[in-house]
């Protein structure tokens, strides 16, 4: 090889390696952030080596293609058919992972700064409407237990008078109520989860209390059932009102993911954007998976936040994507896949990355070939 020959083939190589470089670059920190789940340095540069012998390995195969295609004679159609699948299973690391690269670094800021905006609206918007609904069927349920225990208490006061206007004793009419009211207190257990017991008339410790005829302690028998009856719809409303508050205090947990969201917003985002790279933005992503959206908890009776973002068919099928979650970003056949079914957000088109990643990869391997055929 002469002198000239030598240093084309030198040049070819070098700006082979330029390109070939930056795509390497590119699908390492693709696959890091995608395959490994990192940002560390020694993994990235052990994934930067085995990609760049595997653009190394997709150029020798171009290289091969293009020899036996040349060949007038003796052409090997098996090496030239291997040659072809290898060069189009590394080009296609390359490639998929180069475009990957690219979306991420565009619109990886957005995505992060949506999910969070739509997070915070979720729980201002649905805390504050859970619990005025929430408020709201406390005072019914309230409201209907006392109605019901005060019906049975008027009644009682009734058959108490006719009691002693007809000279009866204390007998099963008057029990009958008390009996009628424990089975208002606790039929409503299970949906409070309540674990008491409601007795007014005890059947053996108040048994002597039936057939009693003196006034006087009929009298005293009012006071005494009236007291309990009161008694235990206290006991009740005390349960109730403690059902209501515990759901409440669902919604204080999602009240207190509002100061990390803000602190994200303040001073994370900042230095994120001024940075402007994938590894800021999985970083940033990390941290607020963490500290927001894993903590969303589900507000009762409402959809989740990731059931807001994401719905789903009847197969278990992603159907839409309302907000798309940042964590899915860094899943590269994902975020392709969303892409040939449309499911990206608006504003955020992948074929200027694709045409982009294709000028890469075509001059990597063009400069490749031309080098390797430099005899």
């Amino acid at each position: 090889m002469d002198k000239t020959k030598l240093i084309k083939k030198v040049a070819l190589y070098l700006a082979y390696a330029l390109f070939a470089g930056f795509s390497a670059y590119f699908t390492a920190t693709s696959l890091s952030l995608n395959l490994l789940h990192t940002d560390g340095i020694v993994s990235f540069i052990i994934v930067y080596l085995l990609v760049f012998i595997v653009a190394i390995m997709a150029g020798w195969c171009l290289t091969n293609v293009i020899e036996e295609f040349n060949k007038t004679y003796g052409a090997s159609k098996a090496k030239f058919a291997f040659s072809i699948i290898g060069f189009l299973i590394f080009w296609g690391i390359s490639f998929t992972t180069n475009v990957h690269f690219f979306f991420i670094e565009k619109h990886g800021f957005s995505i992060l700064g949506q999910e969070l905006s739509s997070a915070k609206n979720y729980i201002v918007e649905n805390t504050d409407n859970s619990n005025r609904a929430i408020d709201d069927q406390k005072e019914q349920d309230v409201k209907l237990v006392q109605a019901q225990v005060t019906t049975n208490l008027e009644a009682f006061e009734k058959e108490i008078e006719s009691t002693l206007k007809g000279n009866y004793g204390f007998g099963d009419a008057c029990i009958t109520i008390l009996n009628s009211t424990e089975d208002i207190l606790t039929s409503s257990n299970a949906l409070y989860d309540d674990k008491n017991t409601y007795v007014i008339y005890d059947e053996i410790n108040d048994a002597g209390d039936k057939g009693t005829t003196q006034r006087s302690k009929i009298q005293a028998l009012y006071s005494k059932y009236a007291g309990k009856i009161i008694q235990q719809l206290n006991k009740k409303l005390d349960v109730i009102s403690k059902f209501y508050d515990r759901k409440k205090n669902q919604n204080k947990d999602l009240l207190k993911l509002l100061q990390p969201i803000a602190d994200i917003e303040n001073n994370h985002y900042p230095r994120v954007a001024q940075d402007g790279s994938a590894n800021a933005y999985f970083k940033c992503q990390q941290y607020q998976q963490i500290n927001v959206i894993d903590k969303m908890t589900k507000i009762p009776d409402k959809a989740s936040f990731a059931e807001t973002c994401i719905e789903y068919n009847s197969n278990g099928d992603v159907e839409k994507i309302n907000v798309y979650p940042s964590a899915r970003m860094f899943e590269t056949m994902t975020v392709w896949g969303d892409m040939f079914h449309h499911r990206l957000p608006e504003g955020m088109p992948m074929i200027q990355w694709i045409i982009i990643s294709l000028i890469f990869d075509i001059m990597a391997f063009l400069l490749f070939a031309l080098a390797k055929l430099i005899k």
